[in-house]
C-alpha cells in the first residue's frame, strides 16, 4: 500500500509504502510538548520506507530534548511532517499522517505513548527497530546527518 501527503502549502511531501493496512499499523500520539502542540498523529512500520520530498530551503529542522532527532516543519506553511534520525543508508522516521493529511490513517483510534522515562540509548535503539527506513529525493538531505551527534 502506497500513502502520500504534504504540509499545507504543498512544500514538503512524503510516500509511505507499507505491506500493512492502516488498522494493522495503528496510529501514535507522542505525549511530548512537541507533539501536542502540533496535533502528532504519528505512524512507521520498520518494513516500510518512507520517502520525503523537500527542498533545503523549504524545511525547518528543529532538535529539543534529548537532541537525537530531527523535526522537520515548513519553512513556508509551519505544518510538522516528521521526525527523522540517522545518516547515509540508515536513516528512519516517523511520519505525522495528521499534518500530511494522510486520510486512510486519520479515522484510526489513537494509542498515547509516553517516552518521557527513556534515556538517549534507549530512545535511540527503540527507533533504530520501529521507525521506518527513510530516504530523501534531494541529494543534499540525503547525505545529512540528522542527529544525534
Amino acid at each position: 500500500m502506497i500513502h502520500t501527503g504534504q504540509c499545507h502549502c504543498g512544500k514538503l511531501k512524503a510516500t509511505f509504502e507499507s505491506q500493512n493496512s492502516p488498522t494493522a499499523l495503528g496510529v501514535r500520539t507522542c505525549q511530548c510538548v512537541f507533539c501536542r502542540r502540533h496535533g502528532a498523529v504519528n505512524i512507521s512500520d520498520p518494513d516500510g520506507v518512507t520517502t520525503i520530498d523537500v527542498a533545503p530551503a523549504d524545511v525547518n529542522r528543529y532538535r529539543f530534548a534529548l537532541k537525537t532527532a530531527d523535526f522537520l516543519t515548513c519553512r513556508h506553511c509551519g505544518v510538522y511532517i516528521a521526525a527523522v534520525m540517522g545518516e547515509g543508508e540508515r536513516i528512519v522516521s516517523t511520519i505525522n499522517v495528521a499534518g500530511l493529511r494522510m486520510e486512510d490513517f486519520l479515522n484510526i483510534n489513537e494509542a498515547p505513548m509516553e517516552y518521557g522515562a527513556e534515556t538517549t540509548d534507549e530512545r535511540i535503539a527503540r527507533r533504530y527497530k520501529k521507525w521506518t527506513p527513510t530516504r530523501f529525493t534531494n541529494p543534499d538531505l540525503a547525505a545529512s546527518n540528522f542527529g544525534p551527534h
